[in-house]
């Protein structure tokens, strides 16, 4: 049957879909599904519909035990290496990427975060609505198991750092797309402008809470989007752009580890690579001079978030 052939065929088909990126809410709807939507409409014009996309991700799956090389390998993969809540989170979402045959990336996404909100355990109440929606939904998708400490550091923010992050994690790096009226800044869809920023490692970020304060870590947070913002100015020519803001240094470390590093004589920056990308990484007072008489694009992270609570 050419159906069923076109079917195992669009299996093989390059996505380049990120699923943790989805599963997580780590980036915007564009740099998760605008490719894969293109593929549907473009390469496989329009003809592949949900139950296609379904048996993508069941052979996906099976592909990640069929990686190992034993039998009993990809069984324990499932049993042993995923945690119950993360296969299970990655199983759920399942039914929301079939979605994308029929609706825009942002339609997805808006979907996904509003059951993820509702299904969150312990009960988070009803959907949030007004400014700060997206980045609370998106909020409890990155912190995962520390959901509630990151929430209500979240709520603890000062105005300036709540209204930074309201604004930057709801552009969705899709042309003329944007999330409902209730959920999202005035701001965001009446200006649609870009780059979007995908903080790569930022849930890991937020999941290695550790002993620091939940407010002061999404302080930082902000501050990381700010000195993004800096580097890629707001342009309504970037709307449909995202950019890859690399943490992956400071991911896993904690205030303490990072004022140790100041003390030692590093600051903490964040280094524009390309059109593209950034890196935040540790810079001795030499290696900054240096990058300053090269004339790279860089910012200097306010580590300390001296001003990210109300007071």
């Amino acid at each position: 049957d050419k159906e069923e052939q076109a079917s195992v065929h669009f299996t093989q088909c390059n996505l380049h879909f990120n699923h943790g990126w989805f599963v997580q809410a780590e980036a915007p709807p564009g740099a998760i599904f605008t490719h894969f939507r293109n593929v549907l409409i473009r390469d496989c014009k329009g003809a592949m519909g949900p139950h296609d996309v379904a048996l993508y991700f069941v052979h996906w799956l099976t592909d990640l035990a069929g990686a190992e090389p034993t039998p009993l390998g990809g069984c324990e993969k499932f049993t042993v290496k995923f945690p119950l809540p993360v296969l299970n989170s990655f199983l759920r979402s399942f039914e929301f990427v079939e979605k994308i045959t029929t609706l825009t990336e942002t339609e997805v996404m808006e979907e996904y975060l509003k059951v993820r909100w509702l299904e969150s355990v312990p009960p988070k109440g009803p959907v949030p609505s007004g400014d700060s929606a997206i980045t609370k939904m998106r909020l409890l998708c990155m912190a995962q198991m520390n959901a509630d400490k990151v929430l209500t550091g979240f709520d603890e923010l000062c105005q300036r750092d709540a209204d930074l992050l309201n604004v930057e994690m709801a552009r969705t790096g899709c042309l003329g797309q944007s999330y409902s009226d209730t959920l999202c800044p005035a701001q965001v869809r009446d200006q649609p402008e870009g780059p979007a920023f995908l903080v790569y490692y930022g849930p890991a970020f937020l999941q290695n809470l550790g002993s620091d304060p939940p407010a002061k870590r999404v302080s930082l947070l902000a501050e990381i989007y700010r000195c993004a913002r800096t580097l890629w100015p707001a342009s309504i020519t970037k709307s449909a752009a995202t950019v890859k803001i690399r943490i992956d240094t400071i991911k896993a470390l904690s205030f303490d580890d990072m004022h140790k590093s100041t003390v030692a004589g590093n600051t903490w920056v964040m280094v524009k690579q390309n059109e593209n990308e950034a890196f935040i990484e540790p810079s001795s007072k030499r290696k900054l001079n240096k990058f300053m008489a090269n004339k790279h694009s860089i910012q200097i992270l306010d580590i300390h978030g001296v001003d990210g609570f109300e007071s």
